[in-house]
């Protein structure tokens, strides 16, 4: 119905008293989420039909990376344009996701072929393709694919580099400074929104998987770059604990809470804490740092994520066999009795932190 039509309507039902004042503003209708599940996979067998019979009748371009270069780079547009004209169509979403998934594997494939096959160009080159694609695609869910697929292609560079223990810091850093931005930049919400959760499920996969499975499943290649050895490896978790401090400071500024302050001071020995725990637990500090920013932007799917990330890393942690079960239980012990001492302090040194008697304003 156009809009003359229901202006039309609406003032015939106003003259006959049915209605009063002036017409609403249409809404979006809401389909039932069976009906959007199955639009969106229409989508998906419509694109793939769809690329299926491209690919069968261009088996060429396989053979040609200029030729891939151009049809992947069309491919993009195509999607571009297609999630321009409908964002809010299940079927042309996931139809348009399809097709710049397609177009972005035959950009990589002649990247790789004119690169041959250098590991750190074709990252470079993912990174810069999936931030264009960030900021042209306008959907949500192709924006975390693009945030996502973006860091792992920065990971993979840095592990060339040699640089792989300085992935948690870097990727919890990331997080903390876009998901603690996020209500200075409001003009931009869209990007900044799919930007946290992009930044948070890479810290999070950074956090639930153990180092050397995580370099085979996503990174697995001799690197050629730095050699640091262990003092590296104790460099980068000692920027992990600063990335953790760091995040305490600007949460804290945030609140407008002094740092000599009681609080100010427990939420930095806090943090101070976790940074030591981080050192021979890496995985506790992105979770961690994800759980908090979670909880003081009262977003209830980063805080899950926090805590599934946290629980993640635990598991993993009891039962891996780089530790003795003595020097974990001696870890354990030692993160609970500092806990228990910043409860102590919190309830003796400085006792209005654990005021309740008064109401106070919640969220």
């Amino acid at each position: 119905m156009s809009a003359a039509t229901r202006a039309a309507l609406w003032g015939r039902l106003r003259d006959g008293g049915l209605v009063v004042g002036e017409m609403p503003v249409g809404g979006d209708a809401s389909a039932p989420w069976f009906v959007r599940v199955m639009l969106g996979i229409a989508g998906w067998i419509g694109a793939l039909f769809l690329l299926g019979f491209v690919g069968a009748g261009f088996a060429f371009v396989f053979r040609n990376s200029g030729a891939a270069a151009v049809l992947g780079a069309a491919a993009c547009a195509a999607a571009v344009a297609i999630f321009r004209v409908a964002p809010k169509n299940d079927f042309v979403a996931q139809f348009g996701l399809a097709v710049s998934l397609a177009g972005q594997a035959l950009l990589v494939y002649a990247v790789g072929d004119w690169m041959d096959g250098s590991i750190v160009a074709i990252a470079f080159f993912v990174a810069l393709q999936q931030a264009l694609l960030f900021v042209l695609v306008p959907s949500f869910v192709h924006r975390l694919w693009a945030v996502w697929s973006g860091v792992v292609a920065a990971t993979i560079a840095l592990m060339d580099a040699g640089l792989f223990g300085f992935v948690p810091a870097v990727t919890t850093a990331a997080f903390a400074w876009v998901a603690l931005s996020e209500f200075r930049v409001a003009r931009h919400g869209p990007l900044v929104r799919a930007g946290v959760y992009g930044l948070a499920l890479a810290a999070g996969q950074v956090a639930v998987l153990p180092g050397g499975l995580l370099s085979e499943l996503f990174y697995g290649h001799s690197h050629r770059g730095l050699s640091l050895g262990m003092p590296g490896v104790w460099l980068a978790r000692l920027a992990l604990a600063a990335v953790l401090v760091f995040a305490a400071v600007v949460l804290l500024r945030r609140e407008r809470v002094a740092l000599d302050s009681g609080p100010g001071r427990i939420g930095l020995a806090v943090a101070l804490l976790l940074g030591l725990v981080s050192i021979k637990a890496p995985g506790v500090g992105p979770a961690a740092v994800i759980l908090i920013v979670g909880y003081a932007n009262a977003d209830r799917v980063l805080t899950g994520l926090g805590i599934v990330a946290l629980l993640g890393y635990l598991s993993q942690y009891y039962y891996s066999l780089h530790a003795t079960l003595l020097e974990k239980s001696g870890l354990l012990v030692a993160a609970g009795l500092a806990l228990l001492l910043v409860r102590l302090a919190m309830k003796y040194v400085w006792p209005e932190t654990c005021d309740t008697s008064e109401e106070r304003p919640h969220a």
